[in-house]
């Protein structure tokens, strides 16, 4: 009896305890717990909130006894930096670093490849926002594909920052693009 109590407080531990690792196509990753599937529809319990997250975003779904990741925490491809900004473009996930600027308007990402990688593009803005330099392929980067470095440098260009009259004339920062 005694060992059945064991196996049976074990269980609902795990229970309730369960983690899953979400990965999304973007890179992304969502620290939860799945609630259920249906219809091509997922219940992810992130943060205390239900999501509905459609599986065709999804790359896997990982069960995670111990998580690196805080429950409800989510992470991109690469460590981040102090400073470091992120905004979501469609379905894909940009960080961003630029000194005490901000997006104003979010870049243009498009993949009409099964490519994946991830491209850090180093951009430079002018005092009004405007992305002036965009050179991918900095370090950092897992792919040296072109039509992956091409894409990657069009959405850094469409990318506007906010309007800052007192900035430098010219600010240097970066872009992190996984597709």
């Amino acid at each position: 009896m005694k060992n059945i109590l064991i196996l049976l407080l074990f269980f609902f531990s795990l229970q309730l305890s369960a983690q899953h690792v979400v990965s999304f196509k973007s890179g992304e990753k969502m620290n939860g717990k799945v609630q259920s599937i249906n219809n091509g529809v997922m219940d992810f319990l992130y943060k205390g909130n239900v999501m509905k997250i459609n599986v065709s975003e999804l790359y896997s779904i990982n069960f995670v006894e111990h998580s690196s990741m805080a429950a409800g925490e989510s992470s991109s491809a690469a460590p981040r930096e102090v400073g470091e900004k992120q905004v979501m473009a469609g379905n894909y996930m940009v960080r961003y670093k630029v000194a005490d600027r901000s997006v104003a308007r979010e870049p243009k990402v498009d993949n009409l490849t099964q490519k994946k990688g991830t491209v850090v593009v180093d951009i430079a803005i002018d005092k009004y926002g405007h992305v002036t330099k965009a050179v991918p392929g900095a370090p950092g980067s897992t792919t040296t594909d072109e039509y992956l470095k091409t894409k990657a440098k069009q959405a850094a260009e469409s990318t506007l920052f906010d309007n800052v009259p007192t900035a430098p004339t010219e600010q240097k920062g970066y872009m992190i693009i996984v597709f």
